[in-house]
């Protein structure tokens, strides 16, 4: 590995030489000057065509090295003594100038092939002396040091000088990346073996493979907070995932993970800092960035560069520029997700979705008061209609039948409460009235209701009912036409009162502000717990929308032992992650324990959406799933539920898991790259999830994230900061980074009529109804099929039975539209009959169904809403579509 305890930024080499053995400074014939900012001239030595600097020749006695020779075959020079990372002897070394870089590092790239394909031939030489591009091409002798800077060989030059020997020796040409079988399992070697040289990212790394070995887009370029400049990140084969995504936490495959992470990692890099909004080395970005995004898992051949090596990682300085041709597109982006949502004619489809939609808030804009008097959203009423624009495009193209939403302003659920303003500009996308095809996506039977609670218990839901206590919360969206509330709940998740962390004088420890780091104080966000009844069927299906506590802040557990840790200063340091599960692993397990709980209690078919901030394997996800590998599953400490204690003093050991089924990770099977919704650093992996009871199995029909939002660059946020000159090129109102977590849907199968948990339902249309007729293979064409109604509606001569001629023969459903019905409690017999019909085929058609046929859920946005108290022990409540036209029946266009 790199050595990383050392660096020469303090070492003033030329100290150590007699003036006598170096070129005089003063004696050199300048050809050429620049001027600084503050007028001052300076020497730029690099334009000088014919100059009395002669470091090499006047260096009698001192040694040459080639390249080769001072690389070695290894991480480390071998001409550094061990324990040391600057050689004890002055070498001096010839090669063409390949780059010269002046600001990521000052100095130059020589190369020199010796024909060794095992060692390096480029190295990097510092100088401290004016530099510019008119080196490159010249070949140069230098006299320095060799060093291990940080891990970096280089040569670092004495005085900062160095001697032309020929000027016209043309650039190198850059070298194509690729691996040998002597650099074993490891890409470190490789790129360790190109270190210093330019080179060349090609089609394929592996030449003796048939399958694609490219470097991958592993982040988006973005702003990387730890250089402090805008540059973005390649993973060689593939992007990195999180190592607990596809592994138990702290398992040791997870830990391998991590390790084949840091292998696979290179830093693309520019000399100069990047401006913002442009991506320096391809151009196409800036003409027409829409159409030529950098996605994750993109892969980008062509690019070159100088590879460097700095905190930890190599870097690629790019040297070209590049075109759309040289990204690979292997995850281009949808617009919309791509579900097989298909069923037979007999059945339909129900999506059920989560989103998170990073801090929508409207308070500042028009919108009821924030009660925390918090805003984290929008800076201006222009940002704020470009994210609202971005989350509504969002939402619509994940077409959901019930959408689960975290992240949205918690400021009521008044007329202009955040939620209330999201579904009104939703609805908008909806505005097709006629009776034609209800599936299509602008028909306003697709129009969203939200839920509600009466947090304050006056009766009334409004703008003074707020859920939780936070400043965002969770919300959930239905389609009325599709599914029939039932009743709501919110579900109480623990807060921890565990004791402020303090140090052996009992003094709660501190950062340098004064601030308490850790005071024993945490919290969750409740859970919206719903239970809808699927029109035109009997079954219950109950969503719980959750957001758990995050991974960044730290709860008390995370404190623990950290006296002990060696090196740590508490007022600054950062807490130990040895199983890179982030803070408040315990804490989110306390929750996803309640959460099992809680959604058991309420039974039937069961859906857990959310932000679980929790990635597929990680302890949280196994109280909820299942535990393989019987690991010790254990909850903070000092947790209550509302008042009462949860786990005491010593916290608890979940022994048990609740058997829901990931279903995105189910269908992602055989999909590598497909399960993820969210890019920290490098590494993707899935924090939002859809986790399904056992009893839903088999009606899952797909389930997937839609990469809408991780996979983007931030710079097509809502956001214009940051920017430069290119804010509105970069903005376009759809809905690719609308947030910074991808949506995830499910698509679920039921059938027409099927008989559940309550009696079958089915939804009027203000006076009309839709009863579907599902029809045997023995059904001809020619046949008719015909519906009666018992008890005989006492308005039955201004209801409409109709009669339907079958147009083709087969299995099929048809529709009868049945006008003029009340509402109530019917029997429906429906038959067939013709003249090809037999009595054996007539009587297999035939069916009766006990319906109990209901008026749309849904009112007017801007009304308050009076609840009903239901028997889960929450309220119920709900705020309506802007219209309810529409039919309750219909299948998703295909």
């Amino acid at each position: 590995m790199k050595n990383n305890t050392f660096s020469l930024l303090a070492i003033a080499v030329s100290a150590a030489f007699s003036s006598a053995a170096c070129a005089d400074i003063n004696n050199i014939v300048i050809s050429d000057s620049i001027e600084d900012p503050s007028h001052n001239k300076a020497i730029a030595i690099s334009a000088i065509k014919s100059v009395s600097v002669t470091p090499c020749r006047d260096a009698a006695g001192i040694s040459h090295k080639r390249i080769g020779e001072i690389q070695g075959s290894s991480y480390r020079s071998p001409l550094i003594a061990d324990g040391k990372y600057i050689s004890d002897a002055e070498y001096l070394v010839t090669g063409v100038v390949s780059a010269v870089t002046t600001e990521l590092e000052k100095g130059f790239y020589l190369f020199d092939d010796d024909g060794i394909t095992t060692t390096s031939n480029g190295i990097f030489v510092e100088t401290d002396k004016p530099l510019d591009t008119t080196l490159i091409g010249q070949e140069i002798c230098v006299r320095g040091f060799i060093a291990e800077d940080y891990g970096m060989t280089k040569v670092v030059a004495t005085d900062g000088l160095w001697e032309v020997v020929n000027a016209n020796a043309g650039k190198p040409a850059a070298i194509d990346l690729v691996k040998i079988p002597e650099d074993g399992n490891s890409f470190q070697a490789t790129l360790e073996r190109h270190e210093g040289m330019l080179v060349r990212l090609p089609a394929d790394i592996v030449p003796e493979q048939k399958d694609d070995q490219t470097m991958r887009i592993s982040r988006t370029f973005s702003f990387d907070y730890s250089g402090y400049r805008n540059n973005l990140v390649l993973a060689f084969e593939r992007p990195n995932f999180q190592p607990n995504q596809h592994y138990v936490a702290g398992s040791k495959e997870a830990k391998q993970q991590a390790e084949d992470n840091n292998d696979r990692r290179l830093y693309v890099e520019t000399d100069s800092k990047a401006a913002n909004g442009v991506i320096p080395y391809y151009p196409d970005f800036g003409i027409d960035p829409q159409n030529n995004p950098l996605r994750i898992n993109d892969a980008i051949v062509g690019l070159e560069g100088v590879l460097s090596y700095s905190y930890n990682n190599f870097r690629l300085i790019t040297q070209n520029t590049i075109t759309a041709e040289n990204i690979i597109k292997h995850q281009p982006r949808q617009p919309i997700p791509t579900v097989n949502d298909k069923t037979e004619h007999h059945s339909f489809d129900i999506r059920v979705a989560t989103l998170n939609v990073l801090n929508y808030f409207n308070s500042p804009f028009g919108g009821d008061a924030n009660p925390q008097q918090s805003n984290r959203g929008a800076d201006s009423q222009a940002e704020f209609e470009r994210q609202q624009a971005k989350i509504v495009a969002a939402i619509h193209g994940l077409d959901a039948d019930i959408l689960g939403l975290m992240e949205i302003e918690n400021n009521g659920y008044g007329s202009a409460g955040a939620i209330s303003s999201l579904v009104n500009n939703v609805n908008l996308k909806y505005n097709r009235e006629d009776s034609g095809d209800h599936a299509k996506d602008d028909h306003i039977d697709n129009r969203y209701a939200f839920i509600g609670i009466d947090a304050n218990g006056d009766t009334v839901i409004d703008k003074l009912d707020t859920f939780g206590g936070d400043a965002i919360t969770s919300g959930m969206l239905y389609r009325p036409a599709r599914v029939s509330l039932e009743k709501v709940k919110q579900v109480l998740m623990p807060s921890q009162q565990a004791p402020v962390v303090a140090d052996k004088n009992g003094d709660a420890v501190v950062d340098t502000k004064g601030k308490v780091r850790e005071n024993g104080k945490n919290y969750q966000r409740d859970m919206l717990a719903a239970s809808f009844i699927i029109n035109n069927t009997g079954k219950r299906l109950t969503i719980g929308v959750n957001h758990l506590k995050s991974k960044g802040s730290t709860c008390w557990e995370d404190w623990q032992g950290w006296e002990t840790w060696e090196n740590f200063d508490p007022a600054t340091g950062k807490v130990k992650d040895p199983d890179f599960q982030g803070s408040c692993e315990n804490f989110r397990v306390a929750a996803a324990d309640e959460i099992g709980k809680q959604m058991e209690k309420l039974g039937g078919d069961r859906v857990i959406v959310g932000d679980l901030n929790s990635y597929a394997h990680e302890d949280a996800l196994l109280v909820l799933t299942d535990n393989p590998t019987a690991k010790t599953l254990k909850a903070a400490r000092d947790t209550f539920i509302g008042e009462q204690p949860q786990f005491g003093a010593e916290g608890g050991v979940i022994s048990r898991s609740y058997g829901y089924i990931n279903a995105v990770e189910m269908m992602s099977k055989g999909k590598p790259y497909a399960g993820y919704s969210y890019s920290y650093n490098d590494e993707i992996g899935a924090l939002d999830h859809i986790l399904v009871s056992p009893s839903l199995k088999d009606r899952v029909l797909d389930a997937t994230d839609w990469h809408i939002n991780a996979a983007e660059s931030t710079l097509f946020d809502y956001n214009q900061e940051h920017k430069g000159d290119n804010v509105d090129l970069l903005y376009s109102a759809d809905a690719y980074r609308s947030s910074d977590h991808d949506p995830a849907i499910l698509a679920l199968a039921y059938r027409y009529n099927q008989v559940g948990e309550v009696p079958l339902q089915m939804l009027l249309d203000g006076s009309r109804l839709s009863v579907p007729y599902t029809l045997p293979a023995t059904a001809q064409a020619g046949d008719i099929a015909t519906i009666a109604i018992s008890p005989t509606p006492e308005n039955i001569a201004q209801i409409t039975l109709p009669k339907v001629e079958l147009q083709q023969s087969g299995a099929q459903t048809i529709m009868f539209d049945v006008n003029g019905l009340k509402a109530g409690k019917y029997t429906f017999t429906l038959s067939l009959t013709g003249s090809t019909t037999s009595k054996a085929v007539a009587d297999n058609a035939t069916q009766q169904l006990e319906v109990n046929v209901k008026h749309r859920d849904g009112v007017k946005a801007d009304d308050d809403i009076t609840p009903q108290n239901n028997n889960a022990g929450g309220t119920l409540g709900i705020l309506g579509l802007l219209s309810l036209l529409g039919l309750s029946l219909f299948r998703r266009k295909h």
